[in-house]
């Protein structure tokens, strides 16, 4: 009769004890890029930016402690993919992406990927077959959308940051660089030289950003399911526009040129371009 209680104990108990720990005091590590403002930076000494400012209330709504801990993206995605980081932000998956990280299904924003050439030898790019042989900057770990992304004869020049790229592009070491919209305008606010020297000739790709779970570290399945209940309850009751509005971003497109931007590819939540595996 004890034997039998005793095995009926460990029944119960063992599943329990196997299960990640959680506790109300415990914080979580969550990898965030450092150097993508305005969405995600290092600004004197902390973490900021819109997307930031999303994860912190999403988890916040879910009684969830993090603490986000800056790194470049590429190798902040790395320790995610290894298990050493519970996430990372922000990312544009792809097949490869959603293959090898748990996604949620909570987007963080969107946002349009713009290929920028200089002012004064601008010509719209309708095809993405006109940039063959041409080089073009983009970020190291990016991704820019499975079209441009499997483009097998664009000469690509990888650069740390975008500013080195639109740096690459105004001293003609480079034909074109790629850009999100919001970045671009953050940099041409920074950098007044900058300012005016580049204009947007194609719309590579409007994706969604995303924060990516490892699938190895022991807390990421549970921090993903908070993260998508925080997110859900930030839409519910209203505070996640009043994040995205408190980041309100210049429009980097000059004036007239948004119209003329067709774009090359588009992803909506219902149709994304990946197969989803089961996380």
């Amino acid at each position: 009769m004890a034997a039998r209680c005793l095995r009926l104990c460990l029944a119960i108990l063992l599943p329990l004890l196997c299960a990640p720990a959680a506790t109300a005091d415990e914080v979580y590590r969550i990898g965030a890029e450092d150097d993508w403002y305005p969405f995600t930076a290092l600004r004197e000494g902390k973490v900021q930016g819109m997307s930031a400012d999303l994860v912190r209330a999403a988890f916040a709504a879910s009684n969830t402690r993090v603490e986000l801990v800056p790194y470049p993206y590429s190798r902040c995605m790395e320790l995610t993919r290894t298990g050493h980081l519970a996430a990372c932000f922000n990312t544009s998956p792809d097949a490869d992406i959603a293959s090898e990280f748990r996604l949620p299904q909570e987007p963080l924003f969107s946002d349009d990927i713009l290929l920028w050439a200089r002012h004064d030898n601008a010509r719209p790019v309708t095809d993405l077959q006109q940039l063959a042989g041409r080089k073009v900057a983009v970020t190291i770990g990016y991704e820019y959308g499975t079209p441009f992304d499997s483009l097998a004869d664009v000469e690509r020049v990888e650069v740390r940051r975008d500013l080195n790229g639109f740096r690459m592009l105004a001293h003609q070491r480079v034909a074109y660089t790629a850009a999100y919209r919001g970045i671009a305008a953050a940099l041409f606010a920074e950098h007044p030289e900058l300012a005016g020297q580049f204009v947007p000739v194609a719309t590579l790709h409007r994706p969604q950003l995303f924060v990516s779970f490892s699938r190895y570290h022991p807390q990421a399945e549970l921090l993903l399911s908070r993260f998508d209940s925080g997110m859900r309850a930030l839409h519910r009751d209203g505070r996640y526009q009043q994040i995205i509005e408190r980041w309100h971003l210049p429009d980097a497109t000059p004036s007239g040129d948004a119209s003329t931007l067709k774009p090359i590819l588009t992803t909506t939540r219902a149709q994304r371009p990946w197969p989803t595996p089961p996380n």
